[in-house]
């Protein structure tokens, strides 16, 4: 596999050790909550999902890049809610992937971590996220990269304009804003896979314009559920189908102040 490519300068700051209560992260990993999502991984990638929670718990004691704190949560909230992606069928054979908005790396990280073919690129803005990101990258050995900048920019760069074949993005605005974040940067054939809520069916009626003046179409929507959750989770699938319009993204900011 290759190696991480940090695009930016990563700062470099001490990360506080786990009490020992962490250090196993065994009380709440029960391999049988959303078997159906673990089913077919090796162990050796279960234990890395464990790792990576655990790695997420520490340095968020010091830098804050999450709000969930407690292990349990954080497994089901992270780990089995990013691999729900693996549902749509998209993420299987040598692509490249794109992270829009990847906070502290979910849902990019564990799909790489479970699908090493993968080419991800992680888009965050925030520079403490990008670090951990990088570092986390490498740590696993991932086939990565990190880009410390904002979607609306790296939207209008050639390097990175319509040259993925999946974006996917969690918890970040509305539809029609981030098909308009995201879409540009994928292929004409590729497609967007958004992690979305109980009311995704409706937002998804609501965005239908500004999908296709992006050049995309509706494709599936797809229900789940969380352990420990009563909401109805789902993932949206959205194919790019004709080229986006050159003027799109609009400047920062204007996505979200203004949807399409």
């Amino acid at each position: 596999m290759g190696g991480w490519e940090f695009v930016g300068q990563p700062t470099h700051a001490h990360t506080p050790t786990l009490p020992s209560s962490f250090s196993s992260v065994s009380l709440w990993f029960n391999i049988n909550k959303m078997k159906d999502v673990l089913d077919g991984l090796i162990p050796e990638q279960i234990e890395q999902l464990r790792l990576l929670i655990v790695e997420v718990l520490r340095v968020n004691q010091q830098f804050n890049l999450t709000a969930v704190r407690d292990a349990e949560e954080a497994w089901n909230k992270h780990i089995l809610d990013s691999l729900q992606g693996l549902q749509t069928g998209l993420f299987e054979g040598h692509r490249r992937v794109v992270d829009i908005g990847a906070g502290a790396g979910f849902p990019g990280l564990p799909l790489a971590l479970v699908r090493p073919e993968l080419k991800l690129t992680s888009l965050e803005a925030t520079r403490k996220k990008c670090d951990f990101i990088a570092a986390t990258g490498a740590k696993f050995n991932l086939n990565a990269k990190t880009i410390c900048d904002r979607a609306e920019t790296i939207g209008q760069n050639k390097m990175y304009r319509e040259s993925f074949q999946v974006a996917i993005a969690r918890a970040v605005g509305s539809v029609a804003e981030v098909c308009e974040l995201a879409l540009p940067l994928v292929k004409v054939g590729g497609h967007l896979v958004l992690w979305r809520g109980e009311r995704a069916p409706e937002e998804l009626a609501v965005a239908h314009g500004a999908i296709k003046q992006l050049g995309g179409a509706p494709g599936d929507v797809l229900p789940y559920d969380l352990p420990g959750h009563t909401l109805k989770y789902h993932l949206i699938t959205i194919n790019k189908i004709t080229p986006t319009r050159s003027q799109f993204p609009r400047r920062i900011g204007l996505p979200k102040q203004r949807p399409l």
